[in-house]
């Protein structure tokens, strides 16, 4: 292993825990306890940060970080999410500072499945600016970690209108209820009315068995011909389905009386009237 390669895995965060340890030891008299000491810690850190370390060659954290040249930057940020490693903020803050980094970052997460690399690169994106909408759509299509796919979900939400037409086209191409899902959310984001966006509701509200997650898009989509649809499925639905369909409902300007039907049986209301959430006798 060359010294570059060494680099990656300095424990950076064992580094700062054996400083703060040993501030504590020789400042003890200064705190009441652990707790009082942890709202110096901001303090401590920055302290650590710009203090020599035998283990760097004598250079602070910080000024390791800001010597290291721009093209080995991503490549320590990949070799210090190996494992139990974490990257350490100062690097986080370095790459965030150099937006010709953003194409290689944008690379590198539509490539990666560690999901902790993934969830510090989108990270990084968003710091920079955000990537283009074409990598968001790809990054949604992806087999990746749930939290990963929402963050970038959460920017098509911002984008709503820009990428409305291309999340339509992708939504009627695809049989895949999940997947009509994900499009659909952005989607709800846009001005009410579209006839497309509208259809795509009511396709999942009649082909979806998350009734309760639809119900919630329509309402927050807030087109009042969807009012119908909804009214229709509170002879059937369970509960919980009952409570995000009043709301949509409500939303959307229509009236349901929380007493509509007897839910007395119904788990979830029964659990909820215990917790003392249930409103329907």
């Amino acid at each position: 292993m060359d010294k570059n390669e060494q680099l990656y895995y300095i424990d950076f965060d064992k580094l700062f825990e054996n400083f703060a340890d040993k501030y504590y030891v020789e400042h003890s008299d200064d705190y009441d306890g652990p707790d009082d000491f942890a709202k110096d810690l901001d303090e401590i850190y920055h302290k650590w940060a710009t203090s020599p370390q035998h283990v760097l060659g004598g250079l602070s954290p910080s000024e390791f970080f800001n010597r290291i040249p721009n093209d080995e930057l991503v490549d320590i940020l990949k070799g210090s999410c190996v494992g139990e490693n974490n990257p350490c903020s100062l690097l986080f803050d370095r790459i965030a500072t150099e937006p010709e980094l953003l194409d290689e970052l944008a690379e590198l997460a539509l490539e990666t499945t560690e999901t902790k690399l993934l969830m510090v690169t989108i990270a990084l994106i968003s710091e920079l600016g955000g990537a283009d909408d074409d990598f968001y759509l790809e990054m949604i299509e992806r087999d990746i970690d749930a939290a990963c796919k929402d963050s970038c979900i959460e920017v098509l939400c911002d984008r709503a209108d820009d990428v409305r037409d291309r999340l339509l086209e992708r939504a009627a191409a695809t049989d895949d209820i999940a997947m009509k899902e994900l499009y659909a959310e952005p989607l709800t984001f846009c001005e009410a009315g579209n006839d497309d966006i509208l259809s795509l509701l009511r396709e999942l509200l009649a082909s979806d068995d998350n009734t309760a997650y639809v119900a919630e898009l329509i309402g927050r989509y807030g087109d009042d011909r969807a009012c119908g649809d909804l009214y229709k499925l509170l002879d059937t639905c369970n509960y919980a389905e009952f409570l995000e369909i009043r709301n949509a409902i409500e939303e959307l300007g229509g009236t349901v009386d929380p007493h509509y039907r007897d839910f007395s049986s119904d788990p979830v209301y029964i659990s909820m009237k215990k917790a003392g959430h249930g409103d329907n006798n």
